[in-house]
Parts: structure tokens; C-alpha cells; sequence
């Protein structure tokens, strides 16, 4: 496998994005990813072997290149904080999450290669920070609720710049963890 430098593999992964928000996946060719990114076909086919794979590389990068877990020291604020950091490059592009979830309907290779690598992490990222919350006390470690609160943060993340084709400011998303997810958890602030 050719090994690409870490600033031609972000510029690589920002144009075929680019490429999936303007097409979307399905009209999305490698002859077109080949042309925006200035790279020959037959390095994209040797490197990812095809667009589903090289797609998929592309998103979990935008996971992979955002920080690790906030540590506030209260939960209220480290899950404010998750929704409003800055949001790795595409993140909050409505037409590429709008492509994203169109092709995962029609190409479950897709589907499940993005459950693997980009939302399996954001989980596990949610939960560590739940998981601090209840090592503190705010939360009991037997509340139900436990196990929704990452789905409900990642649907928020995705779908509301799709559902408002902008992003939320800072008074939306921590209205949304006040009464959305802290309930979720038991907790009435």
C-alpha cells in the first residue's frame, strides 16, 4: 500500500467529501474523485480499492482528527461542549450527511463500514464521558437511560443541521442536553 502524507491524505479526504456533499454517493465516480483530488485512479483503486472504502477512510478521519474526551468535571457541561466544539470538516455540511444517509440505505457495505469506524467511536467516546459522570456521583449507574444518551447526542449532532440546513448555536444545544438528555439520565436541571 502506498503510504501518502498525512496533508495529502486530508486533502484527498476533504475533496472526495467535498465531492459526496455536491453528487452524493450514489452519482459520486472515482474518475471524479481522481479529478478534484489531483490523484491518478490507479493510486485511489491501490490505496482503498474502491469509493466505499476510500469514503468511508474520509469520514473516519473527521472522527479520528477531533479531540479526545472533554473532562469539565461536570456533565452538563462536557455534553454542551461535545455539541458545540468545533466539528471536525464536514460534520455540519447538511448536503453531505443528507448523501451519507441516503447511501447507507443503498449500500449497506457503506452502512457498515461508517457504523464501524466513525459511529462505534463516538459511542464509546459518549459513554466514557457518561461513564466519568457516574464515577462522580451524577449520575446512577443503574439509570435506563444510560444506554440512549449516545444515540440521542449522535442523531442531534447528524440530523440537525440536515432537519435545519444550518448550524445550532450554543442556547439551542444546551437547551437540547437540559431537556433532551440530562432527563434521559435522571437528571432535572
Amino acid at each position: 500500500m502506498t503510504r501518502l502524507s498525512d496533508e495529502r491524505l486530508a486533502e484527498l479526504y476533504t475533496g472526495t467529501l467535498r465531492l459526496v456533499a455536491l453528487h452524493g454517493f450514489d452519482r459520486l465516480t472515482m474518475d471524479q474523485i481522481s479529478e478534484e483530488t489531483h490523484s491518478s485512479k490507479a493510486t485511489l483503486y491501490r490505496q482503498w480499492g474502491s469509493k466505499t472504502a476510500l469514503v468511508a477512510d474520509a469520514m473516519a478521519c473527521t472522527v479520528e482528527d477531533h479531540p479526545d474526551l472533554v473532562d469539565t468535571g461536570s456533565l452538563r457541561d462536557d455534553l454542551h461542549l461535545m455539541l458545540t466544539a468545533d466539528k471536525p470538516e464536514g460534520v455540519e455540511d447538511g448536503a453531505l450527511i443528507g448523501a451519507l444517509l441516503h447511501a447507507v440505505r443503498t449500500d449497506p457495505e457503506l452502512g457498515h463500514a461508517l457504523r464501524d469506524q466513525v459511529v462505534a467511536l463516538g459511542r464509546a467516546r459518549i459513554r466514557a464521558v457518561i461513564d466519568r459522570a457516574v464515577d462522580r456521583g451524577e449520575v446512577a449507574a443503574d439509570c435506563p437511560g444510560i444506554d440512549y444518551v449516545p444515540q440521542l447526542l449522535i442523531s442531534q449532532v447528524v440530523l440537525q443541521p440536515v432537519l435545519d440546513d444550518q448550524p445550532s448555536d450554543d442556547d439551542s444545544q444546551l437547551a437540547f442536553v437540559d431537556h433532551a438528555l440530562l432527563p434521559v439520565l435522571g437528571i432535572h436541571p
